[in-house]
């Protein structure tokens, strides 16, 4: 992040991979603003930087420089736009991108490309059934930067990764055209494309899996089975390896229909039921779309309950319609205008709208006078600082990738496996907790705490874990009383380990644990919290608390804590749904409210064996028959 030029870094990208300019640029900018560019005299833009460096096949980091407010109030909406879409929470996804066009999308056309490009995914996930009109939205996209692009062979382009989501979105959409070879021809391609690409895992492994949606669909009308199922399986289960929610519901009904015609009809609809009931849980359409299409194909006989269950609701949105492209930019930009927004001017920006101290934000992260420095661009920090700067200011880091050095790099890896990575061993976690402490000194303080907080989830006991977490938190907040916790302003680490004390606290003093589980909740409604950023946290309390809750055999506030707004927050995170579910039924059949604790069973069970964690749904299910004589299927 901002160690080296990002001029510098396209014309070595370009260079190292044999093009001219005139061939990088193409679709892109134009000659000249590349020129500019790579010579200093022009800055660039995180969305043209990463379509540059994407087309260069260098790895598609973006560099944490805007032109404008604008500029990076449409970078992060589109990031925001993307969240909703991912949870299928399609009308906060479709308020979001009307902000894209009050905005003019900063007159950026790579901007405006994936504007299209997510109006078309929003339209697909809203179940709007036109075709045609879809596929013109999603070419009309793509010619932004590839005008002159044959379907048929393109094998040879170098893509950014909005143009390999488009090419994803035009390929089904031919195949419900009823132009089967040319979605194969493109599939293909991008399976190929993808094998030799230089992209960071996660991203490759979700473009993978949006590959693999529209491939196992081509398979399937083609009556491969045992393959489509293979293909859907797989990549299945590496969505809920990497906690990707996004494409999981798809895959998995998919998975379905690939058992069903290979004669496994059990197993079968087994995956169907998870898919329904884990998509009815958040209120998605998904759900009727899925449960219509066995019923009108005749896949299966629904049994009583899921048949009986009302339909989600189908909400439509209006089609976009492309414009004329040629009054935006492409993204360059006056490296000394006065509106440029670095890492240090955007927290700056952002501190002083919160009407935030220097000190508040600093405590326990740097001096004073360093934040200063990084906010008049006289010091650059490091990741780890920005990362934990930026969640203070109730943003996430997650809708950038910060541009550092290999040993960053390579923590931030590791810690995003120990933090997101699921079912791992013991053993793999203590690998990844050694790695890691081997790349970090003392005076890494956001870093230490990372690795104390990891370390002590391997603890053996209540106690020893409380004290553990008290260590790892003294490392930025050495003083800090839970009473007063409006007066902080927490990264997600922070948070985490308040989370972390609390739960612990359930079976040692039952009082404390509400304290601090309530502390958090009034935290989250009284400072200004962007939705990415208490997506990552605040689901987790939630669960916590209600487990917490549960544990201490308060059945009728656990049951309360379920409210309007937590369940929109709970939504967005659909694993730990699952695990606050699975107390939520329980606490609703101790207070004698069978009906919707049988329904919400049915919930908390199809998303713990949509994870992979059957046997948390196997006693659940135990428990409820036995305890109160509720059957769920």
């Amino acid at each position: 992040m901002g160690v080296r030029n990002a001029g510098k870094a396209i014309r070595e990208a370009r260079l190292k991979a044999g093009l001219t300019q005139e061939q990088l640029s193409k679709g892109v900018c134009s000659v000249l603003s590349l020129s500019r560019i790579e010579n200093g005299s022009a800055g660039v833009s995180p969305v043209t930087f990463q379509a540059l460096m994407a087309h260069a096949g260098a790895p598609c980091e973006v560099y944490p420089i805007f032109a404008g407010r604008t500029d990076f109030d449409c970078f992060y909406t589109l990031n925001r736009a993307r969240f909703y879409l991912g949870s299928w929470q399609l009308s906060q996804a479709y308020d979001e991108l009307n902000k894209l066009e009050e905005w003019h999308y900063a007159d950026n056309k790579l901007y405006y490309q994936e504007y299209l490009y997510l109006n078309g995914w929003l339209q697909v996930r809203s179940g709007y059934a036109d075709h045609h009109a879809i596929y013109d939205l999603f070419s009309s996209a793509l010619h932004i930067t590839r005008p002159e692009i044959d379907y048929s062979d393109f094998h040879h382009l170098l893509l950014s990764i909005v143009e390999i989501e488009l090419l994803i979105g035009v390929a089904q959409e031919l195949l419900y055209l009823g132009k089967s070879d040319l979605c194969y021809s493109i599939c293909s391609q991008i399976a190929s494309y993808l094998a030799n690409a230089e992209i960071d895992y996660l991203k490759k492994d979700y473009l993978y899996a949006e590959y693999a949606i529209v491939y196992t669909k081509y398979l399937l009308e083609m009556k491969d089975y045992k393959k489509a199922l293979s293909i859907a399986d797989l990549h299945r289960h590496k969505m809920v390896q990497n906690s990707e929610d996004s494409p999981l519901l798809e895959l998995t009904f998919l998975t379905s229909l690939g058992y069903y015609h290979t004669g496994e009809m059990e197993t079968a609809y087994i995956y169907f039921k998870n898919t329904f009931y884990a998509a009815h849980s958040i209120e998605s359409y998904y759900a009727s779309i899925c449960r219509n299409y066995v019923s009108s194909e005749h896949i299966f006989v629904l049994d009583d309950y899921l048949s009986q269950i009302d339909d989600i609701p189908q909400i439509t949105f209006p089609m976009k319609k492309a414009i004329n492209t040629s009054d935006l930019t492409d993204g360059t930009y006056d490296f000394f205008s006065a509106d440029v927004l670095t890492i240090g001017r955007l927290i700056h920006e952002l501190r002083t709208e919160q009407g935030l101290s220097l000190t508040s934000l600093c405590q326990g992260l740097c001096s004073k006078s360093k934040l200063s420095k990084i906010e008049n661009d006289a010091l650059q920090p490091d990741v780890f600082l920005t990362e934990a700067l930026l969640q203070r200011l109730g943003i996430s880091e997650r809708g950038f990738t910060f541009w550092g050095s290999e040993r960053e790099s390579r923590l931030y890896e590791l810690k995003f496996k120990l933090t997101h990575t699921r079912l791992l061993t013991n053993e793999q976690t203590e690998n990844y907790l050694h790695q890691f402490h081997s790349l970090i000194t003392k005076k890494d303080n956001t870093l230490m705490q990372r690795y104390t907080f990891d370390y002590n989830l391997l603890s053996s006991s209540p106690e020893e874990c409380i004290q553990n977490l008290h260590t790892a938190l003294a490392y930025t907040l050495p003083d800090f009383d839970i009473r007063f916790i409006y007066n902080y302003h927490l990264s997600h680490s922070e948070l985490s380990i308040l989370n972390n004390i609390g739960f612990q606290y359930r079976n040692i003093d039952g009082n404390k644990s509400k304290v601090y589980f309530a502390k958090l909740l009034d935290y989250l409604s009284v400072h200004s919290l962007d939705i990415l950023f208490i997506n990552n946290v605040f689901p987790l309390t939630l669960y916590k608390y209600e487990h917490s809750l549960y544990t201490q055999h308060h059945y009728h506030e656990a049951a309360d804590l379920f409210t309007g707004s937590n369940h929109q927050l709970l939504k967005g995170n659909l694993a730990t749904f699952g695990y606050f579910l699975f107390y939520y039924c329980q606490c609703l059949a101790e207070c004698q409210q069978y009906e919707p604790a049988t329904k919400f069973a049915h919930y908390a069970c199809s998303i713990q064996e949509l994870y992979e964690l059957k046997p948390n749904s196997e006693v659940l299910k135990k428990y409820l028959w036995n305890d109160f004589s509720l059957h769920i299927s």
